[in-house]
């Protein structure tokens, strides 16, 4: 029977990056647990959407092979359709994620300014109405600061990491945990039988899978360290999202390229430069995109900037998907293999998402904002509202370009 101490321990470790995310940063905050919750539906649907293309490319491929099995063809036909679905499904949520954003910041002004034509019609001390339109306009700030595309890209992608990582590892431990209740007898004295369903052998004990059988590495020492690394890449993966999906928005090069540097609403001494014509949007584009992060300043703000980002995103995700292969194929030593490359695909991804938006990940706009709150002198509620909203995280967050 399996220990307690490992269904423990690989449980935590399985879920440790996202169950520190979802405590520290998402709950204390009801709009992100809201939208991490969307999230996770989000990652519900790419899953289905997954299932089916299966269902269909297995069909066709059993048929075309009458029957016969081939492992590699079986693993591209699953890898590539999920990697697609998923990193569409993605898109498409950060897209409608930007259209609520929009119609909430497009409320938020109204308020403001009604806000503002009232205390100006009302108040007859200008010093007193100048005073609190200052305010309200400070506390329309705040609110707005923790829509940052920071925060809530961390959101999305810790609800988006939790569920993945339920399906990775929680039916395995389902599978693991199932013997115990299938053994019939007196577990003290080891007098009675398995009726199956656990174990390796479906007569209980400890799961093993072909490919660590030699290292001795329990199945769920191995899903639980998968199911961590690929938690850090689902969220490393939104984040990205969300940077490449916002430069593709026209407006932000608008935004981006005024002659003052300054967002929408803000004063520009110099005429706007108009944006390129719009490109293909296809992905041997956004291949040929993800090149601009080689330069020395990172994924620049443009449209190919945003490219560059999604084309990132599929090419390192189909890499970690094809790094667990030797994991299923192989019949000996695959998870000392792909456990080790799966590693290197984190790491290599994290890199290059640092050294890619390190400085300009939050768009011109937001980043102004926080400038505007911490060059107000409401240190107290501006700084705090910064951490907890996830505006803070980083100084190179407030950089300006």
């Amino acid at each position: 029977m399996t220990s307690p101490s490992l269904t423990i321990g690989t449980a935590l470790l399985a879920f440790s990056p996202t169950l520190t995310l979802l405590f520290l940063i998402i709950l204390p905050k009801p709009q992100l647990t809201i939208l991490s919750v969307v999230a996770a539906f989000a990652y519900l649907l790419s899953a289905f959407g997954s299932s089916l293309i299966w269902l269909i490319v297995n069909a066709i491929f059993q048929f075309t092979n009458r029957n016969q099995e081939n492992s590699i063809g079986a693993l591209l036909a699953l890898t590539v359709p999920s990697v697609l679905m998923q990193w569409f499904v993605r898109m498409q949520f950060v897209k409608l994620y930007f259209g609520v954003e929009d119609v909430i910041r497009k409320s938020v002004a109204k308020h403001e300014a009604e806000e503002s034509m009232d205390m100006t019609t009302n108040n007859t001390n200008n010093t007193t109405g100048t005073q609190q339109q200052q305010q309200h306009h400070a506390e329309t700030n705040a609110l707005q600061l923790q829509l940052n595309d920071l925060s809530c890209s961390l959101a999305s992608g810790t609800g988006y990491a939790l569920l993945h990582t339920l399906f990775l590892f929680g039916t395995l431990l389902a599978s693991e945990s199932h013997e115990s209740n299938n053994y019939y007898g007196n577990l003290q004295t080891a007098q009675g039988y398995y009726g199956g369903g656990g174990g390796s052998t479906g007569h209980g004990g400890t799961l093993y899978q072909n490919s660590c059988s030699s290292s001795s590495m329990p199945s769920l020492v191995n899903g639980a360290l998968v199911g961590c690394m690929f938690s850090i890449l689902d969220v490393v993966f939104m984040m990205l999202t969300f940077f490449g999906m916002r430069r593709r928005q026209q407006h932000y090069y608008y935004q981006h390229h005024r002659g003052g540097g300054g967002a929408t609403g803000s004063s520009s001494s110099g005429p706007i430069v108009r944006p390129p014509p719009p490109r293909s949007s296809s992905l041997f584009q956004l291949l040929r995109d993800g090149l601009s992060f080689c330069n020395n300043n990172g994924i620049n703000d443009t449209i190919q900037g945003g490219n560059a980002a999604l084309g990132l995103v599929i090419i390192s995700h189909l890499m970690a998907s094809l790094a667990l292969a030797p994991n299923g194929i192989m019949e000996e030593n695959g998870c000392q293999i792909s456990l080790p490359c799966l590693a290197a695909v984190v790491v290599l991804v994290v890199g290059l998402f640092w050294r890619g938006v390190k400085g300009h990940f939050l768009p011109v706009d937001q980043r102004e904002r926080i400038q505007e709150l911490r060059l107000s002198g409401d240190d107290d509620g501006g700084g705090r509202m910064m951490m907890m909203g996830g505006g803070g995280g980083g100084g190179g967050s407030y950089h300006n370009d």
